[in-house]
Protein backbone atom coordinates (compact mmCIF):
# COMPACT_ATOMS: atom_id res chain seq x y z
CA UNK A 1 0.00 0.00 0.00
CA UNK A 2 1.14 3.41 -0.87
CA UNK A 3 1.81 6.61 1.43
CA UNK A 4 -0.02 9.19 0.12
CA UNK A 5 -1.65 11.64 2.63
CA UNK A 6 0.07 14.61 4.20
CA UNK A 7 -0.48 12.91 7.63
CA UNK A 8 0.96 9.08 6.96
CA UNK A 9 4.35 11.29 5.32
CA UNK A 10 4.78 13.70 8.38
CA UNK A 11 4.43 10.61 10.40
CA UNK A 12 7.04 8.44 8.97
CA UNK A 13 9.72 11.63 8.45
CA UNK A 14 8.83 12.38 12.54
CA UNK A 15 9.56 8.47 13.12
CA UNK A 16 13.27 8.54 11.28
CA UNK A 17 13.88 11.84 13.07
CA UNK A 18 13.12 10.66 16.50
CA UNK A 19 15.28 7.74 15.65
CA UNK A 20 18.05 9.86 14.74
CA UNK A 21 17.84 11.89 17.42
CA UNK A 22 18.48 9.23 20.18
CA UNK A 23 21.12 7.61 18.15
CA UNK A 24 22.68 10.91 18.53
CA UNK A 25 22.60 11.27 22.10
CA UNK A 26 24.38 8.02 22.96
CA UNK A 27 26.84 8.06 19.95
CA UNK A 28 27.35 11.57 18.75
CA UNK A 29 30.84 11.23 18.24
CA UNK A 30 29.52 9.31 15.11
CA UNK A 31 27.37 11.56 13.63
CA UNK A 32 28.29 11.44 9.92
CA UNK A 33 28.62 7.82 10.43
CA UNK A 34 24.88 7.91 11.50
CA UNK A 35 23.65 10.14 9.40
CA UNK A 36 24.95 7.74 6.47
CA UNK A 37 23.16 5.25 7.66
CA UNK A 38 19.12 6.84 7.71
CA UNK A 39 17.37 6.28 4.39
CA UNK A 40 16.93 9.10 2.24
CA UNK A 41 18.39 12.62 2.21
CA UNK A 42 19.41 14.14 5.93
CA UNK A 43 21.54 16.73 6.68
CA UNK A 44 22.64 18.48 10.19
CA UNK A 45 22.84 22.35 10.66
CA UNK A 46 24.43 24.61 12.60
CA UNK A 47 21.61 26.52 14.06
CA UNK A 48 23.46 29.72 14.38
CA UNK A 49 24.19 30.34 10.56
CA UNK A 50 22.20 27.02 9.02
CA UNK A 51 25.73 25.95 7.50
CA UNK A 52 25.28 22.52 6.64
CA UNK A 53 27.62 20.38 8.82
CA UNK A 54 26.77 16.69 7.80
CA UNK A 55 25.10 15.65 4.59
CA UNK A 56 24.16 11.86 4.16
CA UNK A 57 25.05 10.11 0.65
CA UNK A 58 22.04 9.94 -0.52
CA UNK A 59 21.51 13.56 -0.27
CA UNK A 60 24.65 14.26 -2.18
CA UNK A 61 23.67 12.05 -4.96
CA UNK A 62 20.51 13.35 -5.28
CA UNK A 63 21.90 17.40 -5.44
CA UNK A 64 25.12 16.39 -7.02
CA UNK A 65 26.99 18.62 -4.60
CA UNK A 66 28.88 18.27 -1.18
CA UNK A 67 28.20 19.85 1.72
CA UNK A 68 31.27 22.24 1.15
CA UNK A 69 29.87 23.29 -2.30
CA UNK A 70 26.72 24.05 -1.13
CA UNK A 71 28.08 25.64 2.26
CA UNK A 72 30.69 28.25 -0.34
CA UNK A 73 27.56 28.85 -2.11
CA UNK A 74 25.54 30.17 0.69
CA UNK A 75 22.15 32.34 -0.25
CA UNK A 76 23.11 31.82 -4.13
CA UNK A 77 22.29 27.59 -3.66
CA UNK A 78 18.98 28.72 -2.41
CA UNK A 79 18.31 31.27 -5.16
CA UNK A 80 19.05 28.57 -7.86
CA UNK A 81 17.36 25.61 -6.39
CA UNK A 82 14.65 26.60 -4.29
CA UNK A 83 11.30 27.77 -5.94
CA UNK A 84 10.34 31.18 -5.72
CA UNK A 85 7.28 30.58 -3.83
CA UNK A 86 8.91 28.17 -1.65
CA UNK A 87 11.76 30.64 -0.82
CA UNK A 88 9.26 33.28 -0.42
CA UNK A 89 6.54 31.52 2.10
CA UNK A 90 8.14 28.49 3.06
CA UNK A 91 11.85 29.80 3.92
CA UNK A 92 10.15 32.15 6.74
CA UNK A 93 8.13 30.23 8.66
CA UNK A 94 11.34 27.94 8.86
CA UNK A 95 13.48 30.43 10.24
CA UNK A 96 10.75 31.20 12.68
CA UNK A 97 11.04 27.53 13.78
CA UNK A 98 14.47 27.52 13.95
CA UNK A 99 14.64 30.88 16.14
CA UNK A 100 11.85 29.21 18.90
CA UNK A 101 11.85 26.02 18.88
CA UNK A 102 12.85 23.41 21.41
CA UNK A 103 13.75 19.65 21.56
CA UNK A 104 10.49 18.47 21.30
CA UNK A 105 8.61 20.42 18.41
CA UNK A 106 8.86 19.85 14.95
CA UNK A 107 8.17 21.44 11.52
CA UNK A 108 7.28 20.35 8.50
CA UNK A 109 6.70 21.73 4.75
CA UNK A 110 6.05 20.91 1.36
CA UNK A 111 8.67 22.62 -0.87
CA UNK A 112 9.54 22.42 -4.63
CA UNK A 113 13.55 22.32 -5.08
CA UNK A 114 15.26 22.31 -8.32
CA UNK A 115 16.08 18.69 -9.55
CA UNK A 116 19.91 19.13 -11.22
CA UNK A 117 19.64 16.29 -13.35
CA UNK A 118 15.84 17.47 -15.25
CA UNK A 119 16.29 21.47 -14.62
CA UNK A 120 12.46 20.58 -13.35
CA UNK A 121 11.34 21.32 -9.80
CA UNK A 122 10.22 18.50 -7.23
CA UNK A 123 8.31 18.89 -4.75
CA UNK A 124 9.88 17.33 -1.06
CA UNK A 125 8.44 17.50 2.18
CA UNK A 126 10.89 18.42 4.86
CA UNK A 127 10.97 17.85 8.61
CA UNK A 128 12.81 19.89 11.08
CA UNK A 129 13.71 18.95 14.76
CA UNK A 130 15.99 20.98 16.65
CA UNK A 131 18.73 18.97 18.84
CA UNK A 132 19.52 21.92 21.20
CA UNK A 133 22.02 20.19 23.28
CA UNK A 134 24.12 20.75 20.42
CA UNK A 135 23.14 23.50 18.89
CA UNK A 136 21.66 21.90 15.77
CA UNK A 137 19.12 21.42 13.71
CA UNK A 138 18.39 17.80 12.34
CA UNK A 139 16.62 17.68 8.87
CA UNK A 140 14.80 14.60 6.69
CA UNK A 141 14.06 16.16 3.27
CA UNK A 142 12.64 13.70 0.24
CA UNK A 143 11.05 14.06 -2.72
CA UNK A 144 7.63 13.31 -2.53
CA UNK A 145 7.82 10.79 -5.83
CA UNK A 146 10.20 8.67 -3.61
CA UNK A 147 8.57 8.61 -0.22
CA UNK A 148 6.82 5.13 -0.18
CA UNK A 149 10.30 3.23 -0.78
CA UNK A 150 12.16 5.71 1.75
CA UNK A 151 8.67 5.20 4.52
CA UNK A 152 9.31 1.23 4.40
CA UNK A 153 13.01 1.42 4.84
CA UNK A 154 12.30 4.27 8.27
CA UNK A 155 9.78 1.62 8.95
CA UNK A 156 12.10 -1.51 8.68
CA UNK A 157 15.03 1.08 10.85
CA UNK A 158 12.11 2.04 13.30
CA UNK A 159 12.03 -2.08 13.78
CA UNK A 160 15.18 -2.50 14.58
CA UNK A 161 16.17 0.58 16.48
CA UNK A 162 17.13 -1.05 19.50
CA UNK A 163 19.64 -3.45 17.76
CA UNK A 164 21.26 -0.71 16.33
CA UNK A 165 21.58 1.02 18.89
CA UNK A 166 22.63 -2.10 20.88
CA UNK A 167 25.29 -3.00 18.15
CA UNK A 168 26.57 0.56 17.19
CA UNK A 169 29.93 0.29 18.95
CA UNK A 170 30.56 -2.98 17.33
CA UNK A 171 29.63 -1.64 14.19
CA UNK A 172 32.06 1.21 14.78
CA UNK A 173 35.00 -1.30 15.45
CA UNK A 174 34.57 -2.88 12.10
CA UNK A 175 37.18 -1.88 9.40
CA UNK A 176 36.53 -1.27 6.02
CA UNK A 177 37.70 -4.46 4.96
CA UNK A 178 36.09 -6.40 7.37
CA UNK A 179 32.79 -4.73 6.74
CA UNK A 180 33.28 -6.16 2.82
CA UNK A 181 34.15 -9.46 3.86
CA UNK A 182 30.78 -9.26 6.04
CA UNK A 183 28.86 -8.07 3.50
CA UNK A 184 29.86 -11.17 1.48
CA UNK A 185 29.26 -13.43 4.28
CA UNK A 186 25.74 -12.40 4.53
CA UNK A 187 25.30 -12.74 0.61
CA UNK A 188 26.34 -16.43 1.06
CA UNK A 189 29.86 -16.76 -0.47
CA UNK A 190 32.52 -19.17 0.62
CA UNK A 191 35.86 -18.34 2.25
CA UNK A 192 36.94 -18.79 -1.42
CA UNK A 193 34.45 -17.30 -3.03
CA UNK A 194 35.26 -13.86 -0.88
CA UNK A 195 39.17 -14.67 -1.54
CA UNK A 196 38.86 -14.34 -5.27
CA UNK A 197 36.21 -11.06 -5.17
CA UNK A 198 38.71 -8.99 -2.98
CA UNK A 199 42.24 -10.08 -4.53
CA UNK A 200 43.01 -11.62 -0.32
CA UNK A 201 44.43 -15.19 0.33
CA UNK A 202 42.08 -17.68 1.91
CA UNK A 203 43.96 -17.22 5.22
CA UNK A 204 43.42 -13.79 5.55
CA UNK A 205 39.62 -14.14 4.71
CA UNK A 206 39.43 -16.82 7.36
CA UNK A 207 41.30 -14.30 9.96
CA UNK A 208 38.71 -11.66 8.80
CA UNK A 209 36.05 -13.61 9.65
CA UNK A 210 37.24 -14.81 13.10
CA UNK A 211 37.89 -11.22 14.02
CA UNK A 212 34.10 -10.05 12.87
CA UNK A 213 32.98 -12.77 14.70
CA UNK A 214 35.12 -11.67 18.03
CA UNK A 215 34.32 -7.97 17.77
CA UNK A 216 30.61 -8.07 17.59
CA UNK A 217 30.12 -11.10 19.81
CA UNK A 218 28.48 -13.17 16.88
CA UNK A 219 29.21 -16.71 16.86
CA UNK A 220 26.92 -17.61 13.84
CA UNK A 221 26.35 -16.99 10.42
CA UNK A 222 22.50 -16.43 10.81
CA UNK A 223 23.68 -14.16 13.44
CA UNK A 224 25.89 -12.22 10.72
CA UNK A 225 23.48 -11.69 8.14
CA UNK A 226 20.84 -10.26 11.15
CA UNK A 227 24.00 -7.62 11.54
CA UNK A 228 24.37 -6.80 8.22
CA UNK A 229 21.10 -5.94 7.02
CA UNK A 230 20.39 -3.90 10.21
CA UNK A 231 23.39 -2.03 9.14
CA UNK A 232 22.72 -1.75 5.68
CA UNK A 233 25.88 -3.59 4.29
CA UNK A 234 23.33 -5.77 1.83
Amino acid sequence: MGYRTETEILKTQVQSLYILDKLFRKNFDSLQELVDLMPGIFHVNDKSDLTIGHLNKAGEEWGLLSKEEINNMGFEYFEKNIHPDSLKYVGPRFLEFYEKADDDQLHAEFQKIRNPRTGEFDTFFTVCKPFKEHNLLLTSSNPISGIDSVTRRIERIAGEEMYVRKHFDEFRSLTRRERQVLTRIAQGFSNKDISGQLYITLETVKSHRKNIKKKTGIPTTAGLVQFAIAFELI
